[in-house]
């Protein structure tokens, strides 16, 4: 009887302290469900978070119109459709300044005041004999309705020609027969301008050692003229009409030649003409100090391609040469005035030598 007493109070301790452990399994499994069954609704919702900004915020992100615009293309240009620019012109009585006056080209009707010097008579003698003559086209046309242009024996079609002329001071050297080259190259350009059709449209670019158009201001454009540094100066476009070809080419009679010789400054000019010019015509009787930038830079300044004739005044050798290169590389026609005389082709060529530098 006393053992039975101590087994027994033996076991009770034993039971309830396994009844504790399971209590506290119990409640610690309890937590662990609830830790995990909240970290579960919270990772659930942060991915119907995501899922809705997914969904939702492209709804209200606004999303930008292209518009894309094309210029229309520009009106063809008509001479006829303008002004007469020289309706109501009346020339001032000459004066100190008028000589200065600038030729005014513009889309409206308005006054010029320039000198109205006598022009000289297109068939007077200036040292170019027959045979010079008779090199020319009759500069009427190119057989199309639309205008054409020669000048020093080349024909071309189109409706905006550009003459770019060398008046430094060696074009005021005495030639064969008798004048200067000066006054025979004014004699040829008053032949050309009056030549052409009303239709076109024409500019004269002149150049020594810079270049300016014809309404350039002051006495001595070549000194104000434009070196080819900087923005390129705008030259503007004159339609043909015959009032308007008598107004400049009486101002081309006053413009004297002046110093040296820079060919890329009126190329340049020309070739940023709006609209650029379908002809151009380059005469030079010296060698350029610049020549190797215009061949070097020829296809950047000549985007369109536009052939460019040139025409090499009584200086044989290497500045004909030059002027044949130019011609050569832009596709345009070379000639050669020689002593009085047109010449072209093979006979053009032989005084391009070199055997004649120094003559």
């Amino acid at each position: 009887m006393p053992t039975q007493q101590k087994f027994n109070t033996v076991a009770v301790p034993v039971v309830a302290e396994n009844s504790q452990v399971e209590a506290l399994v119990a409640h610690q499994r309890r937590q662990e469900f609830i830790q995990s069954l909240v970290v579960a609704l919270i990772t659930v919702g942060l991915m119907c978070v995501v899922l809705w900004l997914i969904v939702i915020l492209p709804l209200f992100k606004e999303t930008p119109v292209i518009v894309t615009y094309q210029e229309p293309p520009p009106p063809k240009e008509d001479p006829h459709d303008r002004p007469d620019l020289a309706r109501g012109m009346r020339p001032k009585p000459a004066n100190s300044s008028s000589a200065r006056a600038r030729v005014l080209a513009a889309a409206a009707t308005g006054p010029i005041a320039v000198p109205m010097p006598e022009l000289p008579d297109p068939t007077g003698p200036f040292g170019i004999d027959d045979d010079f003559n008779a090199g020319f086209g009759a500069g009427d046309g190119d057989g199309d309705g639309g205008g054409g242009s020669s000048f020093f024996g080349t024909a071309r079609p189109g409706k905006h020609a550009v003459y770019i002329v060398d008046f430094s001071l060696s074009m005021s050297s005495d030639v064969a027969k008798g004048g200067t080259r000066i006054e025979a190259l004014k004699k040829e350009m008053v032949r050309s301008i009056k030549a052409l059709s009303e239709k076109m449209n024409f500019t004269v670019i002149f150049f020594s050692h810079n270049a300016w158009s014809i309404d350039a201001p002051g006495a001595n454009p070549a000194d104000r003229g434009w070196n080819g540094l900087g923005a390129t100066p705008t030259v503007a476009w004159y339609p043909a009409l015959p009032k308007v070809k008598d107004e400049f080419l009486a101002k081309l009679q006053g413009m004297q030649a002046q110093g040296n010789t820079s060919w890329y400054p009126p190329l340049k000019m020309a070739f940023a003409m709006m609209p650029p010019p379908d002809t151009v015509y380059l005469l030079s009787d010296g060698e350029p100090r610049d020549y190797d930038q215009v061949m070097n830079e020829m296809s950047e300044i000549n985007r369109h391609k536009v052939p460019v004739d040139t025409i090499a005044f009584e200086l044989p050798g290497t500045p004909a040469r030059y002027m044949k290169d130019v011609a050569k590389v832009t596709g345009g026609n070379f000639t050669m005035v020689y002593k009085g005389k047109l010449l072209s082709g093979s006979a053009a060529d032989d005084l391009t030598k070199s055997s004649f530098d120094g003559k």
